[in-house]
C-alpha cells in the first residue's frame, strides 16, 4: 500500500513539477544515499546525502528522483531511500532547555554520550523513538531526551492560533489529550497561551517560549491580554540580585517581593535583568515568576529557628540524572524554601549555601549549635529501576514524627508525584540529631519523566510552598 501511495506521489510530481528547480517538493533522506550521474545503479556516484539531509526534487523517472542538493550539485537518487515532503508541511525543530544537553548514540540512557548541545541551540528533528528525538549532530545521528527540549514546530499557515487565558488556579498541560496522559507542566491562573487547535474538548496550545501541549478547553477563555514575557516578578522578600549568573557572584542589591524587572536575557537558570539605574543584574529563575498573575503565601510570624540541609555538595554529587546533579538541585530547592520561611519570619540556618562539601557530622553539629526547632534535609532519589517514582518523608525517632507528619500532610496538594508515605529512615543526619529532624526525598532523578518534572519552575514553586507550609504548621 505504501508503495502504491509513493508511486501515485511520483505521478503527481511528474505532472506538476517543471524541469527547473522548485522549492515546493523535497526529498528527505533517512539514511546515507548515493547520488548518481544517471538513473541507474551502474552509473557514477557523484555525491552522497546523509540522514536528515534534504534535496529539491526536479524530475522523476521510473524509481529514481532527479534532485538538486544544497551545494547546487544535481543528480539521481533511488526513490526507495527518500521521503517526499512539501514546504507547506510541518517541519519540526527542537531547542534544548538545559545547558550542555547530552547527545547519545542511540535512543536511551544506556547508549554512549557522543557530545552535547548548548541551551537554546536549534536542531532539525530526524525521527522520534518513544521519549527520544534523533537529530543530525555534526554529521552523526544523535539522540536527545524529548523531555529536556522544547519543540519549535512551524505549523501550517492554515492553523491560525487564538489567544486564551487560563481560568483555573493550576491547569495541567499534558502530552496528549486525555487525563490519563503524562503531565508536562502546570500553568497558573491568568497565564496567556496560544490555542492552535481543538479536539474533543481538548486544546492544543503553545505556552512559555514555544512549548506545546494539551489542556482541558473548559479552563480557557478568550482574551485580549498580552503575555508579559518580558518581565520577571520577585516572589520573595530580600531576593539577591547578583553581578553574574551563579550563587558565587557578588550581591548587587536585594529586591522586595512583587518588584518587577525587565528581562534582558537568560543564561542557564539565571535571568539577566535591567535595574532602574540602567545596570544589569542576575536573578535565579526559581525565585521569580514570569506569569501574569501571582499567588503569594501568607506572612506568618513564628519566631523559630529552622536548619535547612541541602544534601551532598562539592565532590559528593549525589544522584545523577541525564543532565541533573542532585547536589545542585538540592541547593536550589533549599534556597527557595529558605526564602519563603524568612519571608514568614523564621530564622533560617543553611548547612551550606554554595557547592561545597559538608560532612554529615558537621550538618548535625550545626543543628545542635543553633538548637533548631526543626532540621529538614532535602534530597532527590535514585535507583536502578527507571520506573521508580514519588516522594518520601523519612524520620528516625518517634519524637520526629510530628514534624514528618506536618510536612507530609502538605506535600502532594499541588504536585502530581506518587506519595510513597512516611517511613523510618536510618540516616546519619537523623539518628545523630537531637533536634526534631526529617529527610525528604522529592522525586527520582533516575526516572526520566520525574527528572524533567522536578527541574521545572512550577514543581519547584509548588514543592517548596508545601514544605514551607508544613514546617510553619509544625512550628505554630
Amino acid at each position: 500500500m505504501k508503495r502504491l501511495i509513493f508511486i501515485l506521489s511520483l505521478l503527481l510530481i511528474a505532472l506538476f513539477i517543471p524541469h527547473t528547480t522548485s522549492a515546493a517538493t523535497r526529498a528527505l533522506f533517512e539514511q546515507t544515499v548515493n547520488v548518481r550521474s544517471e538513473p541507474s545503479i551502474s552509473s557514477t556516484i557523484i555525491a552522497q546525502v546523509h540522514q536528515g539531509n534534504k534535496a529539491t526534487i526536479i524530475d522523476s523517472q521510473d524509481n529514481w528522483l532527479y534532485v538538486e542538493l544544497p551545494t547546487g550539485k544535481k543528480g539521481w537518487v533511488a526513490t526507495s531511500f527518500a521521503m517526499l515532503m512539501t514546504d507547506s508541511q510541518t517541519e519540526q525543530t527542537i531547542r534544548s532547555t538545559v545547558a550542555d544537553l547530552q547527545v547519545r548514540a542511540g535512543p536511551g540512557k544506556e547508549h554512549k554520550i557522543i557530545g552535547s548541545i548548548s541551551q537554546e541551540s536549534e536542531w532539525n528533528v530526524l525521527k522520534i523513538d518513544g521519549d527520544w528525538i534523533s537529530i543530525d549532530y555534526n554529521g552523526q545521528t544523535g539522540w536527545v531526551a524529548s523531555w529536556l527540549v522544547n519543540s519549535t514546530t512551524q505549523d501550517n499557515a492554515n492553523n491560525s492560533s487564538i489567544k486564551k487565558e487560563v481560568t483555573t488556579r493550576l491547569l495541567n498541560v499534558r502530552e496528549m489529550p486525555g487525563t490519563e496522559n503524562r503531565i508536562l507542566s502546570q500553568l497558573p491562573s491568568g497565564s496567556v497561551v496560544e490555542e492552535i487547535k481543538t479536539e474533543n474538548n481538548w486544546s492544543f496550545i503553545r505556552y512559555e517560549n514555544g512549548q506545546l501541549g494539551w489542556v482541558d478547553t473548559t479552563y480557557l477563555q478568550n482574551t485580549n491580554k498580552k503575555e508579559e514575557a518580558g518581565f520577571v516578578t520577585i516572589l520573595y522578600h530580600a531576593t539577591n540580585l547578583r553581578s553574574g549568573p551563579a550563587l558565587s557572584n557578588d550581591v548587587i542589591k536585594q529586591a522586595s517581593v512583587q518588584e518587577r524587572y525587565q528581562i534582558d536575557g537568560k543564561e542557564g537558570e539565571w535571568y539577566r535583568i535591567l535595574l532602574d539605574d540602567g545596570r544589569s543584574a542576575y536573578v535565579a529563575d526559581w525565585v521569580v515568576s514570569t506569569a501574569s498573575r501571582l499567588t503569594t503565601s501568607p506572612k506568618l510570624k513564628s519566631g523559630k529557628t529552622v536548619v535547612l540541609d541541602a544534601g551532598h555538595g562539592g565532590f559528593d554529587s549525589g544522584a545523577l540524572g541525564i543532565t541533573t546533579l542532585e547536589k545542585i538541585l538540592t541547593l536550589k530547592t533549599t534556597n527557595t524554601i529558605a526564602e519563603k520561611l524568612k519571608n514568614a519570619g523564621v530564622e533560617v540556618i543553611l548547612t551550606r549555601d554554595d557547592d561545597t562539601f559538608i560532612s554529615l557530622a558537621q550538618r548535625t553539629i550545626i543543628s545542635e549549635q543553633h538548637q533548631a526547632d526543626a532540621f529538614v534535609s532535602i534530597h532527590f532519589d535514585s535507583t536502578v529501576d527507571p520506573t521508580a517514582n514519588g516522594t518520601t518523608t523519612y524520620y528516625y525517632e518517634e519524637a520526629d514524627k510530628p514534624l514528618a507528619s506536618s510536612i507530609h500532610a502538605e506535600i502532594g496538594d499541588e504536585t502530581s508525584l506518587r506519595d510513597r508515605g512516611i517511613r523510618f529512615g536510618n540516616y546519619y543526619v537523623l539518628r545523630n540529631n537531637q533536634q526534631p529532624s526529617v529527610l525528604l526525598e522529592l522525586g527520582f532523578l533516575s526516572n526520566p519523566w520525574e527528572e524533567q518534572l522536578v527541574n521545572k519552575s512550577t514543581y519547584q514553586n509548588n514543592i517548596t510552598n508545601e514544605i514551607s507550609n508544613g514546617i510553619l504548621a509544625f512550628l505554630q
